[in-house]
């Protein structure tokens, strides 16, 4: 006789077994869902960081005007007034590396920003040795340049032919930014513009023993700048010609002195036309309008005077000023110091210098000695003869 199978308890047991298989596939799947998205969490969140410690930093920037390079072929152009080349110091403050993909440029007066498309890194080396090396865009547009962790790279990017749209003319009085993007998505820039230069004037007077003069000074410390100026460059033209007018053309040639505050002697009395142009230690330069400083006659003093006898009877008195020439209309008198017979006669007895500094009296009759004189300068006495008489 045989016992009836317990079908009903088979079944219970299976699907209990079943339950805690699903159970634990759940809770499996569920753990690997959890690790997942915190993995997903984690790469996340490391990239956040990432992306917030990539640092790139314009350590130093040389804005470069070489008018050689625009006045070849093709562009043949002469005193362009544009930059040809900027050379960037760029530096990576993090330990990872950076990565530059994309390198823009643009200035004001422009728009739109001009993708670099090739650059040349300075301070590359090949095999250990310095080598100069060109990066090119790459199908996709990209640069790939690699700034290792805490170290830089030095770049230039030529105006003349790093861009797609070749040449690219920027003005060396623009405000010029410059940007950089990472593979990150980073942007890093830095704009930089021009200085603004400023003209301070003032006389001083410098004793030179007998005589005084005037001297011009020129005061550029007042100039300012988003960097550090380092130049200061004065250009000063005599502006008689044109009356002192600095808004007309000057057909002078320029004289030149440099530093930020320069006493300058000027060659005549004036008036002048005066111009500054400051450099900063990026390169970028500006040149302010001209001023006009009027004509001033203690610029140029009468330094010498001099006498001499001619025949028959006549002398010729010359008055020249400290650089060694003519001064114009200077009052001379002729005084009679010794009459011998007491017949002692001039043709005058005070006359005024021609635009050549010179001026002459004759001796009518007699002999004897006259005093020759004309402002603070050193009078001369001289002795006269009239041959005739």
């Amino acid at each position: 006789m045989t016992r009836p199978h317990n079908d009903q308890g088979v079944s219970v047991i299976i699907g209990t077994l079943l339950l805690i298989l699903i159970t634990v596939t759940a809770a499996a799947a569920l753990a690997l869902m959890v690790s997942q998205m915190q993995k997903a969490e984690m790469t996340q969140q490391s990239h956040l960081a990432a992306v917030k410690a990539e640092s790139v930093q314009f350590s130093s920037v040389s804005f470069q005007n070489d008018p050689t390079v625009w006045n070849q072929t093709p562009y043949n152009i002469t005193n362009s007034g544009n930059w040809s080349s900027v050379t960037l110091h760029l530096v990576n403050l993090n330990t990872d590396d950076v990565d530059i993909v994309a390198i823009a440029v643009s200035s004001s007066g422009s728009s739109n920003a001009q993708y670099v498309s090739n650059i040349t890194v300075i301070n590359a080396t090949l095999n250990g040795q310095p080598q100069q090396q060109t990066y090119n865009q790459s199908s996709l547009g990209t640069f790939n340049l690699d700034i290792p962790g805490t170290q830089s790279q030095e770049i230039q990017i030529n105006f003349t032919n790093g861009f797609p749209n070749s040449p690219l003319f920027i003005g060396t009085n623009a405000q010029i930014k410059i940007m950089i993007m990472t593979s990150l998505n980073n942007f890093f820039e830095q704009t930089y513009k021009s200085p603004n230069p400023v003209i301070q004037s003032s006389i001083a007077t410098e004793n030179l023993g007998e005589l005084q003069r005037d001297v011009l000074v020129l005061d550029g410390s007042q100039s300012t700048s988003d960097n550090t100026i380092n130049l200061w460059n004065w250009s000063i033209v005599d502006a008689s010609p044109a009356g002192g007018n600095c808004g007309g053309t000057l057909t002078n040639p320029a004289n030149y002195t440099t530093g930020k505050v320069t006493r300058y002697n000027p060659p005549s009395i004036g008036p002048f036309c005066v111009n500054l142009t400051v450099t900063d230690n990026t390169g970028m330069m500006a040149t302010s309008n001209y001023i006009s400083i009027p004509a001033d006659p203690q610029f140029s003093p009468p330094a010498n005077l001099y006498a001499v006898p001619v025949v028959p009877g006549w002398v010729n008195v010359t008055i020249k000023d400290i650089h060694g020439i003519g001064v114009s209309n200077l009052s001379v008198n002729y005084i009679v110091e010794y009459n011998q017979f007491g017949d002692l006669t001039l043709s005058k007895y005070e006359g005024m210098t021609d635009p050549n500094g010179n001026d002459s009296v004759e001796v009518m009759r007699g002999n004897g000695t006259i005093k020759i004189v004309s402002g603070q300068l050193s009078p001369i006495e001289l002795a006269v003869a009239n041959i005739t008489s």
